[in-house]
């Protein structure tokens, strides 16, 4: 996700996938061409695999901040359903950088950027993808837009969230990683948040 617009009447941040679909229908197109040029029947399970992945990655994302309007129209095509949702600035109460440790290396969390209403959290793409520092100055865009006249929120710890979240083990990972501790001590500070009342 990316911002594509900030102007002082509005912002937009875009998310695309689309070009990876670009990609695998071209895949197909070619082996469906190699099977009426080479009479290859066998080709067509290979172009049918191609045309799946193409469906998969068929994912669009636009939402718009009217800063005038005070609302946030979120657009998202997702594989072949589109979908829209309108929300208005007073409806959100944060937007918040949701994490997910990768496999490969937790020192690295994926990321991706949701709102926050008073009654259900809107992800604002289904992928997590890395860089936390450029997800964190969207989110900071975001603030300004929406809480122009009302205090903001403060910024949430990621391990504060998995904990929050019941992901237990990727809150002890991640804090591991992070604060360069051993597996037992990263447990017993885990416990200690997941005991610890709510603020």
């Amino acid at each position: 996700m990316r911002i594509s617009e900030d102007t002082p009447s509005r912002l937009a941040l875009r998310d695309r996938t689309l070009w990876l679909s670009a990609i695998f229908l071209a895949a197909a197109a070619l082996l469906g061409f190699g099977v009426v040029r080479d009479r290859e029947p066998g080709l067509l399970v290979s172009a049918g695999l191609f045309v799946i992945f193409a469906l998969a990655f068929l994912r669009a994302t636009d939402v718009a901040f009217d800063k005038v309007a005070r609302t946030c129209v979120i657009r998202r095509l997702d594989v072949l359903r589109l979908t829209r949702m309108q929300l208005g600035f007073d409806d959100i109460i944060d937007a918040r950088v949701e994490t997910e440790p990768m496999p490969d290396d937790p020192a690295a969390p994926s990321c991706r950027l949701g709102l926050m209403t008073k009654s259900a959290a809107v992800p604002l793409t289904t992928g997590y993808e890395p860089s936390r520092e450029r997800y964190e100055a969207m989110r900071e865009a975001v603030l300004d837009a929406i809480f122009v006249d009302r205090r903001r929120p403060a910024a949430a710890d990621p391990i504060h969230m998995l904990v929050k979240e019941g992901r237990i083990i990727d809150a002890v990972s991640m804090l591991r990683v992070r604060e360069g501790i051993d597996l037992k001590t990263a447990r017993e500070r885990v416990k200690a948040l997941q005991n610890a009342p709510d603020p």
